[in-house]
């Protein structure tokens, strides 16, 4: 069974629900979607729009393999779960309509040291998915000793410097 989450954000993430969608579909393959406030409504996947934190917990636990946007909360769960991860970060410049913000550059970093898949666009869920489900739903082992704290440090104080205007002289 695969879980697809994507969090709480106030737009949702229609084109995760989407693709997670057309692959269960192709693949025949059973999930669970917690929507959140997404448009788009699975037609093959069970679905709710939010689940309790015990919930919530319980899917992980019991999932293949869980899909989810590019939230610390979620990866985390599913890390600390033990199961396999496929992430597709939500994108774009935080607006005041839609204060998300890029994901790319943090699920990046926790890739480059986690055995996390990342998705880049919604066409690559299928194959992506096809992959991580042949391999197995064996436990996956994630180092989770102190680096996740030191990633999101160090990515938050890149922005911080992104951010400041720059001095004149």
């Amino acid at each position: 069974m695969i879980l697809v989450a994507v969090g709480t954000f106030l737009h949702g993430f229609d084109a995760l629900v989407a693709a997670a969608d057309d692959a269960a579909a192709a693949l025949a393959v059973p999930g669970f979607a917690q929507i959140g406030h997404s448009k788009v409504v699975p037609r093959h996947l069970g679905w709710q729009r939010f689940l309790a934190p015990d919930d919530l917990a319980r899917k992980i636990a019991g999932a293949s393999v869980v899909v989810c946007h590019g939230g610390i909360g979620l990866i985390g769960e599913a890390m600390r779960a033990g199961r396999p991860i496929v992430v597709m970060p939500r994108r774009g410049r935080p607006t005041r309509a839609s204060p998300a913000g890029d994901q790319t550059a943090l699920v990046q970093r926790l890739a480059e040291r986690h055995p996390i898949r990342v998705c880049a666009t919604p066409d690559e869920l299928r194959p992506l998915l096809r992959t991580v489900l042949a391999v197995g739903s064996g436990p996956c082992r994630y180092q989770l000793g102190s680096d996740v704290p030191m990633i999101l440090a160090g990515f938050l104080a890149s922005t911080a410097a992104q951010s400041r205007p720059a001095a004149s002289s």
